[in-house]
């Protein structure tokens, strides 16, 4: 996402005149919209069409009747026509000027003004925010109307499109596939997040004409934050619009039980092997969203965010301040409970409180929670620190904890998530160098160091026991906390008391460097293998390297001919241009897929023989 998903529903109203002025408003920017060809004006709107046809332009569809709220609407080339019924007075608006017929028949004044005659406004039905989602989302739509799908794509994967807090994530209905979103680069193209079979995309897929209103989280592009947020989708010739603004976080409560619900009605529905199977997979992870289901003997079954934990007590999580969380957790009944805790939030990577609904049902706990982060705390001592000066810090600050609380205090504490900060964890070996502490695989404990040889064959094992006072460094492969696949590491190994504490990091090459090497051997494999292979192998997953992907543009037409994160964009224009000597650019509040958080995204390009080669890499500022 990325992306969040849900925390109930509201139903979409349609605002008042004073509203539907203020919508309008807004949307007259984006011009004219083609006429329907078989709508018609009749009783009072064909009245005041007649009086002003060139203003008021021709009919886009057949007036709507909206009787909750007391108001007739019909949309026009030029605008919107309103009967309400509380006043039986007809008006036309642009936008900006408005035309009501009164006592003193037709007349004309702004939208900001009131004749003496007109009863004061009835409260719209929408609040202001809600209304300005609206407002954009209908003028994404008059956009689509006028200029067609190819620029409206092209409009809102920009960042001119964004307003404020607001963005447009344009999907196609069915696959709902993003066609478009300036906030999510990595996700256009995919309905990864988006599918009608995600959490997300279940909500997406309910979207109607009139709008579908949900509440859930999303990313602030005005604060980077993420935050409580309300969301509108509209369905519309085929494509789904939506938009989302920040909202008040009492519903999320609402919201976290819903996503349990819904993990319950799927056990309910298909089983527990492929409720196992969706809810450990990231396809299941909505933002801040996941579910941990724990089975009748109290041990993890799945659990996407750290799936060492599948195998363990639940009652033997302690939190980093001591409070035994996994105990309140396997209390839980079927009427369920809520347990406030501190807690990794796996879109910021940080520690924060969590408030979780843990529920029993057919002998097995179901949980999420959601997050509520102090927005003044200062950010942890490893977010951004010099890795390899933390991982020594980190393990003396082990040292200290044991020589402070005892062995089986150390041990009862790094054995559990709580230990974890970002990508350190510790690893401890007695005096006879078995294991007694590893969080990440816990299946080692009791197991001898020195038998550990890596999938290369180093024996790295015995690298790390040949550890004294003085302590030493080992590099080798080893699964990564993250995603338990192999990467590159550097460990830290110091004997103390005759124990071995250690921990380690995982480099991450100069992605500046990366980037242009990566782009190099594109242009090394376009001379030895020529433009037809280099299309059909670059447009192919297995061209993709961690975060490198190539862009190739024809510099000549401007059309993408490779970008195999984002297929539909080949074939389509961009304006950009490069020389041979290369140039980087800069984009802000793009959601990382690594890690993901909003981070900036650097790209490279360079011309070469007529092409322009492009690949980029995400960092924070």
């Amino acid at each position: 996402m990325m992306l969040h998903t849900r925390i109930g529903t509201r139903k979409a109203v349609w605002p008042l005149v004073v509203l539907a002025a203020l919508l309008l408003a807004l949307v007259g920017s984006a011009g004219r919209v083609a006429a329907a060809a078989d709508c018609q004006f009749v009783l009072g709107f064909q009245a005041l069409h007649a009086m002003i046809p060139d203003t008021v332009g021709d009919c886009v569809e057949n007036e709507q009747h909206h009787p909750g709220e007391g108001v007739t609407l019909q949309r026009t080339t030029n605008g919107l026509l309103v009967w309400q019924k509380a006043t039986n007075h007809t008006a036309f608006t642009d936008g900006y000027h408005t035309w009501v017929v009164g006592p003193d028949g037709l007349q004309q004044r702004l939208n900001t003004e009131r004749f003496d005659w007109e009863p004061a406004a009835p409260m719209p039905a929408m609040d202001d925010a809600q209304a300005l989602t609206h407002a954009y989302v209908l003028t994404a739509i008059a956009h689509y109307e006028q200029h067609g799908l190819e620029a409206t794509v092209a409009y809102y994967n920009s960042g001119r499109s964004i307003e404020g807090e607001r963005s447009l994530m344009l999907l196609q209905a069915g696959d709902q596939t993003v066609l478009a979103t300036p906030l999510y680069p990595p996700l256009r193209g995919t309905n990864t997040f988006s599918s009608p079979r995600t959490p997300l995309g279940s909500l997406f897929a309910q979207a109607t004409a009139e709008g579908y209103w949900f509440e859930s989280f999303s990313a602030n592009p005005a604060t980077g934050q993420e935050e409580p947020s309300l969301f509108l989708a509209v369905l519309h010739d085929g494509l789904i619009f939506i938009s989302v603004h920040s909202i008040a976080i009492e519903n999320v409560a609402a919201a976290t039980q819903d996503y349990v619900n819904r993990a319950i009605a799927m056990y309910d529905r298909e089983g527990l092997d492929a409720t196992i199977a969706y809810y450990d997979s990231q396809e299941s992870v909505d933002g801040q969203f996941y579910l941990f289901l724990i089975g009748a003997d109290d041990l993890y079954l799945a659990h996407p965010i750290f799936p060492h934990l599948k195998g363990t007590d639940i009652k033997d999580v302690v939190g980093s301040d001591g409070q035994e969380l996994g105990k309140e957790i396997a209390q839980a009944t079927e009427a369920g409970h809520w347990v406030d805790y501190l807690w990794p939030n796996p879109v910021t990577g940080l520690e924060e409180p969590k408030s979780a609904w843990v529920i029993r049902h057919d002998g097995l706990i179901f949980a999420s929670g959601y997050y509520t982060p102090d927005p003044d705390a200062e950010p942890p001592a490893w977010k951004d620190a010099e890795p390899r000066a933390y991982t020594v810090t980190y393990v003396e600050q082990a040292i200290a904890r044991y020589a402070r609380d005892g062995l089986e205090a150390m041990k009862h504490y790094y054995n559990s998530v709580a230990s974890f900060e970002g990508q350190w964890y510790l690893f401890v070996m007695d005096a006879n160098d078995l294991y007694i502490v590893h969080p990440l695989l816990p299946h080692l404990i009791g197991t001898d160091i020195k038998n550990v040889v890596g999938s290369d064959g180093q024996e790295l094992g015995k690298e790390i026991a040949q550890a004294t006072e003085a302590g030493h460094w080992v590099e080798y492969l080893w699964p990564h906390p993250f995603t338990l696949q192999e990467a590159p590491k550097v460990a830290y190994a110091v004997r103390h008391d005759g124990l071995i504490f250690a921990s380690g990091y995982y480099p991450v090459e100069d992605p500046r460097a990366g980037t242009q090497a990566y782009v190099a051997a594109a242009i090394a494999y376009y001379e030895a293998n020529g433009l037809e292979a280099t299309v059909a192998y670059y447009n192919s997953p297995a061209s993709i390297d961690g975060q490198w992907f190539l862009a190739l543009i024809d510099a000549e037409s401007q059309t993408y001919l490779t970008y195999v994160i984002a297929p539909h964009l080949v074939g389509r224009t961009t304006s950009k241009t490069a020389t041979e000597a290369g140039e980087w650019s800069t984009t802000r509040n793009v959601v990382n897929p690594l890690t993901p958080e909003n981070d900036v995204y650097h790209r490279w390009f360079i011309r070469h023989d007529g092409l322009i080669f492009s690949s980029g890499y995400f960092a924070s500022e």
